[in-house]
């Protein structure tokens, strides 16, 4: 069974986390959220305690085990916040599963492999060389350089915690990554998105949040100066701030809206 932490009541909250973490990276959020909502973060395959089998995987295998997991806990549906490839797998869900997907915000989310064999370079060396060849300069790409220089117990815990995970199954997310393409998915999501992405992101470039704000209907779009990759641990109280008001705005009908852009200061 897909690991994970079940916390708080109330409206359903799963967190899809990044390659390479685990529930763990979820604390600010977790802490945050649970007094007013049942918040779910779960590890994805061959991460943290969840089964690593064999791979290649594909990425409907991760929505297929996010599926598996609302079904184990009787959730209907629930509000869906990832990051990065956590995003991605919440857009695949929302694609193919609309009636799971109350909301969605994606953090630095890719909807396509602007390299593919980057990834799958990285998957054939973490299987000959182990995790080690995964962990190197994370601090500065995770996080944004001001967070990387005086990183707190979180961030120093979660770059750790790459080079404890199983191999195989790091590697076999990451022949996921490789053949993540979402581009012509995107319009079959119907719940209301908020794609963020932090401009001093530099694991996924800005153009993926733009892509989701122009063909998933309805969307919005918010670019945060000075934020980094892993933002949900740099800046906790601004997406706190961020989720309410997107869970709790006015009803609209997504198709009427359509997009938007904004750039705030964080």
């Amino acid at each position: 069974m897909t690991a994970h932490t079940d916390e708080g009541s109330g409206t359903p909250v799963l967190l899809s986390a990044s390659l390479g973490t685990t529930a763990a990276m979820w604390a600010p959020q977790r802490e945050r959220l649970r007094g007013r909502h049942r918040v779910i973060a779960y590890d994805h395959r061959g991460h943290g305690d969840s089964p690593a089998p064999p791979g290649p995987y594909r990425l409907d295998d991760l929505v297929d085990d996010a599926l598996a997991l609302l079904d184990t806990l009787g959730i209907d549906s629930a509000h869906v916040l990832g990051v990065s490839l956590g995003g991605t797998v919440g857009l695949a869900l929302a694609a193919g599963h609309p009636d799971r997907v109350r909301s969605l915000v994606t953090v630095n989310s890719p909807v396509v492999a602007d390299d593919p064999d980057f990834w799958r370079n990285r998957a054939a060396a973490v299987r000959a060389q182990g995790m080690s060849v995964a962990t190197g300069g994370l601090l500065g790409r995770w996080y944004a350089p001001e967070a990387a220089a005086a990183p707190t117990a979180l961030m120093t815990d979660t770059v750790a915690g790459v080079g404890r995970l199983d191999p195989e199954g790091y590697a076999a997310c990451c022949e996921a990554i490789a053949g993540i393409d979402l581009r012509e998915r995107l319009a079959d999501v119907r719940c209301p998105v908020l794609a963020v992405n932090g401009l001093a992101d530099a694991v996924v470039p800005a153009h993926h949040a733009h892509t989701i704000a122009a063909r998933v209907p309805g969307a919005r779009h918010l670019a945060l100066p000075g934020a980094g990759h892993l933002l949900t641990q740099e800046i906790p109280d601004r997406l706190h701030a961020l989720l309410t008001e997107h869970w709790t705005g006015p009803d609209q009908d997504p198709a009427a809206a359509g997009p938007t852009h904004r750039e705030d200061a964080t």
